[in-house]
C-alpha cells in the first residue's frame, strides 16, 4: 500500500480564545521506552516546563507511536514525544497500521523533528550481518504496537522475509537490549539518533554489529512509505571499538513529532510551545536528544494538522507553517 501523508490544515470559522494562563497547571507527556529519546525528551520537557513556566508536566513512558495515537486520541494524555511522521499521518487518516480501527482525527501536531534512524542490532559473533540472515532467527521488534515492530514488518518483507520466515518476539524497548546482551534473540531493532546511550550500555558488555540493509530494499520502503521517510547510514564506528563494522551501514531515516490533540486546550498547547522554545538552550542541554529540535524546523515534516495554540505561538514569532 503506497500511502501519502498530506497536512491537511483545518480552518476555523470562529476565532479561539485564549485565556490568560492559570498560576498552576498539570500536564502529561508521554514518550517511549525508558530508556529511548523520546522519553528523554518528555523528561526534559517536563524540567523546562517546571522551571520556566511553573507547571506540573509528568512523564510517562508509552508503547511507542501506535500506542500514543490511541492514548491521545481518548485524551488520556496531553502530549507524545514521538508521534509523528508515516504513522502519524496513517492514525489520522485511518490508514496502514489504523485501518481496521479508523481515522482519529482529534490528532493535532506541535512541531516535527528528524528522529534518528532505524538500527538493527546483533552480537558480532551471530554471524548475523545482513537483514536476510535474519531468516529463521528470533527477532526483538521491541514493544507490541510501536514503531519498530510496525517498521519492522515493512523492512522484513522488503528483505524477501514475509510472516513465518521469522520469529517476531515483542520483550519491549529496554527488554530487547537484555534479550540479546543474554542470547534469548537473535537480533533487536531500535531507532534514535546513534549513538545512543542504550546501544552503548550493550556496548560495554558485548561486541556487536549494525545489522546493514540492502540500499534497494530502503529506497523501496523509503517510497512506499515516505515521506517523513529518508535512506541513511550510519558509521562504522559510531559505537566504538566493540562495533565489529568496517563499511558504512544502511537503513532508513524517519521524522518524528511532538503532538497532541483537540482534547487539550489552545491556551494549554500554546503555553507548553511558547515555553519550550523560549527555554530552548536549557532544554537542549537536558538530553542530546533535544537538539534535533529547532524553530527553523518545526514544521518540516509535520504529519498532522497544526494545533491552534501552536498556531498562535507560531504566528507571534513570525513564523509560517
Amino acid at each position: 500500500m503506497r500511502t501519502k501523508l498530506t497536512v491537511v490544515a483545518a480552518a476555523s470559522a470562529v476565532s479561539i480564545a485564549f485565556a490568560a494562563p492559570a498560576a498552576a497547571q498539570n500536564v502529561t507527556i508521554l514518550g517511549g521506552g525508558i530508556k529511548g529519546g523520546a522519553y528523554q525528551l518528555a523528561v526534559g520537557l517536563s524540567k523546562v516546563l517546571k522551571e520556566g513556566a511553573g507547571m506540573s508536566a509528568t512523564p510517562q513512558s508509552a508503547k511507542g507511536m501506535v500506542g500514543q495515537a490511541r492514548i491521545l486520541q481518548k485524551g488520556d494524555a496531553d502530549f507524545a514525544f514521538g508521534l509523528g511522521g508515516p504513522i502519524g499521518a496513517w492514525a489520522y487518516a485511518g490508514e496502514g497500521r489504523f485501518e481496521k480501527e479508523g481515522p482519529k482525527k482529534n490528532l493535532r501536531g506541535v512541531l516535527a523533528y528528524p528522529a534518528g534512524m532505524f538500527q538493527w542490532l546483533a552480537l558480532e559473533d551471530s554471524g548475523i550481518k545482513k537483514l536476510s540472515d535474519l531468516k529463521g532467527k528470533r527477532v526483538s521488534v521491541g514493544s507490541a504496537a510501536s514503531t519498530t515492530q510496525t517498521f519492522a514488518r515493512f523492512f522484513l518483507p522488503a528483505h524477501g522475509l514475509n510472516k513465518g520466515a521469522y520469529k517476531e518476539m515483542t520483550p519491549g524497548f529496554s527488554g530487547g537490549f537484555g534479550a540479546l546482551r543474554d542470547r534469548n534473540v537473535d537480533a533487536h531493532l531500535t531507532v534514535g539518533k546513534p549513538p545512543m546511550s542504550a546501544v552503548q550500555e550493550l556496548t560495554a558488555l558485548k561486541k556487536i554489529r549494525l545489522v546493514d540493509m540492502d540500499a534497494a530494499a530502503v529506497a523501496d520502503v523509503v517510497k512506499k512509505y515516505g515521506p517523513g521517510l529518508s535512506a541513511a547510514t550510519i558509521a562504522p564506528d559510531a559505537y566504538g571499538a566493540n562495533q565489529s563494522n568496517t563499511a558504512p551501514v544502511n537503513t532508513v531515516g524517519i521524522f518524528f513529532g511532538f503532538s497532541t490533540s483537540t482534547a487539550t486546550s489552545a491556551d494549554t498547547v500554546y503555553r507548553v510551545t511558547r515555553t519550550m522554545f523560549e527555554n530552548l538552550d536549557a532544554f537542549h542541554k537536558t538530553t542530546k536528544v533535544a537538539k534535533s529540535i529547532s524553530l527553523a524546523g518545526a514544521c518540516k515534516g509535520l504529519a498532522l494538522p497544526l494545533h491552534e495554540g501552536a498556531r498562535k505561538y507560531y504566528a507571534e514569532v513570525g513564523k509560517s507553517c
